[in-house]
């Protein structure tokens, strides 16, 4: 059996294209959803109330 052939293992320790694809749609949509939420009225409204909310607390230990 000296003539037979033998498979050899594939290397695996890379990412093929689909897998490329599929990573960068998933970053992609990360970071649209990221954008869409720092852009929105909700992310505004909250950054105004912990702002105030330091405020009052800063000003809690200085005496209004």
């Amino acid at each position: 059996m000296p003539n037979q052939l033998v498979a050899r293992p594939h290397d695996e320790r890379g990412m093929t294209t689909a897998e490329y694809a599929l990573g960068t749609i998933a970053v992609i949509a990360l970071v649209a959803a990221v954008i869409a939420y720092v852009s929105g009225d909700t992310f505004d409204t909250q950054i105004t109330v912990i702002f105030k909310q330091i405020t009052d607390w800063i000003l809690s230990f200085v005496g209004k």
